[in-house]
């Protein structure tokens, strides 16, 4: 088992290595670099923008459920090859952390902050995730960003959508309970 674990080491290693040099020889800086950038913050401002204080702590959960699920499957898909990312905004994390941290669940957020009604809730996630799964990966895979493998955006926005489903459902039970006691 020992030998198994410095085996396992060297290869993470390695693949450190690679991720740095990546990075620094076809990433840091680049245009899509940049862009990556842009819209970290660009989202970020939108959700100090658009949450309204007496909302901000149920958004917030909802925000934190959102990245713990798409994080998780983010982190499955690219461990189980499904899919890449070729050009990051920083080296270390195989996955991408401008779409998992910043635009996936601020955008969810806003959208359940906005929309109560689960008819209303149901036509904006479908919407965002249409436009996430149909419009930006495919530009993102136009740009050399990411590299689709055994995934398709069918898969994206299902799973887009219920991960916001599940969020909504939990967040709505709590304030229930919360509501009751």
């Amino acid at each position: 088992m020992d030998e198994l674990g410095k085996k396992i080491d060297k290869v993470s290693n390695q693949l450190t290595d690679l991720r740095w040099e990546i990075w620094t020889k076809h990433s840091l800086f680049t245009w899509q670099w940049w862009m990556l950038l842009a819209t970290c913050i660009l989202f970020l401002l939108l959700f100090f923008f658009f949450v309204k204080k007496e909302k901000a702590l149920s958004t917030t959960a909802y925000l934190g459920i959102i990245y713990i699920i798409n994080k998780n499957l983010d982190d499955m898909a690219t461990a189980m090859d499904w899919y890449d990312y070729r050009l990051q905004l920083e080296p270390i994390i195989p996955t991408m952390l401008p779409a998992n941290l910043f635009i996936i669940p601020i955008g969810f957020s806003i959208l359940y902050q906005r929309f109560e009604r689960w008819k209303s809730f149901l036509i904006s996630i479908g919407i965002f995730a249409g436009f996430v799964s149909y419009l930006a990966l495919p530009l993102m895979k136009m740009v050399d960003i990411y590299l689709e493998k055994a995934w398709n955006a069918n898969w994206s926005f299902i799973s887009l959508v219920l991960m916001s489903i599940i969020s909504k459902t939990i967040i709505d039970r709590l304030k229930q309970a919360y509501k009751d006691t």
